[in-house]
C-alpha cells in the first residue's frame, strides 16, 4: 500500500513537471509572432544546468550538518524591452529542479523543484568586428528571483527570495540579427529562511528572438 501511494506520489510530480515544460514550449512556439509586431523587444528561451551549494540548517548544530552540492537544471522564458543605448529590463519565468545532494555521514539535502519570478536590468556592448562571420555582444544581467518550491515527493511548499549575476556572450549573424544565441553563466544566491546558506552557479544556452534589433 505504501509502495503505491509513492509511485503514485512520483507518477504526479512527473505529469506536473512534463506539463509545465511543455507550457514552456508551446508559448515560445506562438510568441515570437506578438513580439515582432512590438518594436524594440526581445523574447527568449533558455535552459542551463550547474551546481547548487547548501548550508547550515538553521536550528541544527553546525557542527554537524557540513556543505554538500546540490546539481540543478532549469528552463527558463523571457522577455527583454529595450530602455535606452544599450541598457533593458528583463521579465524571466522559470521552471527550476534540484537534486537531493548525497548521503554522506547518513544525512541529505531534500531534493525540490518549483517556479521561479525574475525581474533584472541588463547592459551589453558589442565587441568590435572583424572578419569573423558572426557578431559578438559581451553583458550581463542582475535583478532579483521570487521562487516558489515544492519538496519533492511530499506536499510541503516554501517561497524563498534571491539575487542573481548573469553574465552572457551573444551570437547573431548580422544577416539575420533578429535571431540569436548566447552563453550564458547564471550565478545565484538565495534566502532561504532553513539554511544559513544557499546559492548556485551554473552554465547554459538562451535563443533570443528580437522584434527590431538596436
Amino acid at each position: 500500500m505504501i509502495e503505491n501511494k509513492i509511485r503514485l506520489h512520483i507518477n504526479n510530480n512527473m505529469v506536473r513537471k512534463t506539463t509545465l515544460l511543455f507550457f514552456f514550449l508551446a508559448l515560445t512556439a506562438f510568441l515570437p509572432n506578438l513580439v515582432s509586431a512590438i518594436d524594440g523587444l526581445a523574447l527568449g528561451l533558455g535552459t542551463h544546468g550547474g551546481v547548487a551549494l547548501a548550508d547550515d540548517p538553521v536550528g541544527f548544530s553546525p557542527d554537524f550538518y557540513t556543505p554538500k552540492a546540490q546539481a540543478l537544471g532549469a528552463v527558463t522564458a523571457l522577455l527583454d524591452i529595450p530602455l535606452f543605448a544599450s541598457l533593458s529590463l528583463g521579465f524571466g519565468l522559470q521552471l527550476h529542479t534540484t537534486t537531493a545532494s548525497s548521503l554522506a555521514g547518513g544525512w541529505s539535502y531534500r531534493p525540490h523543484w518549483g517556479w521561479g519570478l525574475r525581474l533584472s536590468a541588463g547592459y551589453g556592448v558589442q565587441l568590435p568586428a572583424s572578419s569573423r562571420p558572426l557578431q559578438l555582444e559581451l553583458g550581463a544581467s542582475a535583478g532579483a528571483s521570487f521562487n516558489f518550491d515544492r519538496y519533492t515527493w511530499t506536499t510541503l511548499l516554501f517561497f524563498y527570495p534571491g539575487v542573481f549575476l548573469e553574465p552572457y556572450l551573444e551570437f547573431y549573424n548580422p544577416k539575420r540579427e533578429r535571431s540569436s544565441i548566447a552563453l550564458v553563466l547564471p550565478i545565484d544566491y538565495y534566502f532561504r529562511k532553513d539554511l544559513s546558506f544557499s546559492g548556485s552557479i551554473g552554465i547554459g544556452v538562451l535563443w533570443r528572438y528580437y522584434s527590431k534589433r538596436r
